[in-house]
């Protein structure tokens, strides 16, 4: 073998030791992996060894990147499915109307809110500065679907948050491609925009669900046969591509979840859709072999975003610019979690982790190069601004992360503290 492939093969056996010990460390201590595995990133990336002792080397992270776009749309599918798993049908619907109110209401006070603290601050035009607050806007499936399902949380809160994340996943891919269109050409289509966003929402989870219910069928033909299970992978692949061509031109990020939520609910499909019966072995099979898939992509994502962290090219305009977000986005998720508090009635717990959960990610590292293209030549941009796009958006996703890893992880905290005290009342109560 070459020197350079017996590196890749030590570094991606490393990463997944790191990565399963991370997995272990949270479940003894509470400490999400993710930080760890971002910190690792850093550390293999071309800043730091990378260059140095030949591990990633900036020659070798520009090869990644060239597939950049379709390893982070193949760990979204993947990962939003497995979201879908975990969901009970009946939560989902319970907790809807919770979902879309502080999805939209915390979407829209964070875009506002950046997009003004960038106009006045650094005198940006208010639609660009309006475009990187809609990257920046939403949170991230990849972050949130395997913090919360590790979490002592109501079912609904759960819900919830998975929910918010695909959500305002496609809130920001639709939103940001309009507002790159109407700084180009000055135009604003509000009907247009609208048709786009039921069609990318209503006709994705109708397309996934119904696919997912189809696969039920094909599933109980073939548990017994040897890779029956490894078809699905292909099957979510096929389904998540198909909704995204012509002529449905929808999400493949909501079919998957969708395809998920429906294979995951097997008895609620059961009930409305046939009297035959579907073994229990699909559900338990597909739940293992998509755990282990899952564990895998997100690993090697969180690393990822570790590496393409590039300490030379950031500014203290661009860390400012950063904190200043995660402050933003801080403080308006503060709001809306009391908010959603009192319209949900949740307890002090669920109410701490909705505030917490704000990770930045997936569609944010993959819109954040976009204005750079499509903007170049305008009055209103410059390649300053390019830098600061790419390297303030990283910052924001790396802040974000982290704080909502360390907010998770005292919320756990509490939530032992809380067990251990009503442990206590209950013995003394036991012992009166």
């Amino acid at each position: 073998m070459e020197p350079e492939t017996i590196t890749a093969l030590i570094a991606m056996g490393s990463i997944i030791f790191v990565g399963f010990f991370g997995n272990l460390i949270f479940n003894r201590f509470r400490v999400p992996d993710v930080v760890l595995l971002i910190f690792l990133g850093m550390a293999i990336g071309p800043d730091i060894l990378g260059d140095r002792f030949g591990l990633v080397t900036t020659a070798a992270l520009a090869d990644i990147d060239q597939f950049k776009d379709l390893f982070l749309s193949a760990a979204l599918i993947i990962i939003l499915f497995d979201g879908g798993l975990s969901l009970d049908m009946r939560v989902v619907f319970d907790s809807m109307r919770l979902s879309l109110f502080h999805s939209v209401i915390t979407f829209i006070m964070e875009i506002v809110a950046i997009a003004t603290a960038l106009y006045f601050v650094l005198d940006m035009d208010f639609f660009v500065a309006l475009t990187l607050g809609t990257i920046l806007g939403g949170t991230t499936g990849a972050v949130v679907i395997p913090v919360v399902n590790k979490m002592r949380l109501k079912a609904k809160t759960k819900s919830m948050l998975i929910m918010e994340s695909v959500i305002t996943d496609v809130l920001v891919i639709v939103l940001a491609l309009a507002l790159i269109s109407v700084v180009k050409i000055g135009e604003f289509d509000l009907p247009a925009l609208a048709t786009e966003l039921v069609i990318k929402f209503a006709v994705g989870a109708a397309v996934g669900f119904v696919a997912g219910a189809a696969w039920l069928f094909v599933l109980d033909r073939l548990h017994k046969q040897p890779l029956s299970y490894m078809i699905t992978v292909a099957a979510l692949f096929l389904v998540a591509g198909i909704v995204e061509m012509d002529p449905i031109n929808s999400s493949g990020a909501v079919a998957a979840l969708a395809f998920g939520l429906s294979i995951g609910n097997r008895q609620f499909v059961k009930k409305r859709l046939t009297t035959l019966a579907l073994t229990t072995l699909t559900e338990e099979h597909i739940h293992h072999f998509h755990t282990e898939i899952t564990f895998f992509v997100r690993t090697f994502f969180f690393v990822y975003l570790g590496m393409a962290f590039r300490f030379d090219s950031f500014t203290w305009v661009h860390l400012m610019a950063g904190i200043l977000i995660i402050w933003i986005t801080l403080t308006a998720r503060y709001i809306t979690s009391h908010m959603s508090k009192s319209v949900g009635e949740m307890q002090d717990s669920d109410r701490r982790a909705v505030f917490g959960m704000m990770p930045k990610g997936l569609s944010a590292a993959v819109l954040a190069t976009l204005p750079a293209a499509e903007f170049a030549g305008l009055s209103v941009w410059n390649s300053e601004l390019a830098d600061l796009f790419l390297n303030v958006t990283l910052i924001v996703i790396l802040g974000t992360t982290i704080v909502a890893s360390i907010l998770s992880s005292l919320t756990e905290r509490d939530i032992d503290k809380t067990e251990r005290m009503r442990l206590r009342e209950r013995l003394s109560m036991d012992r009166q």
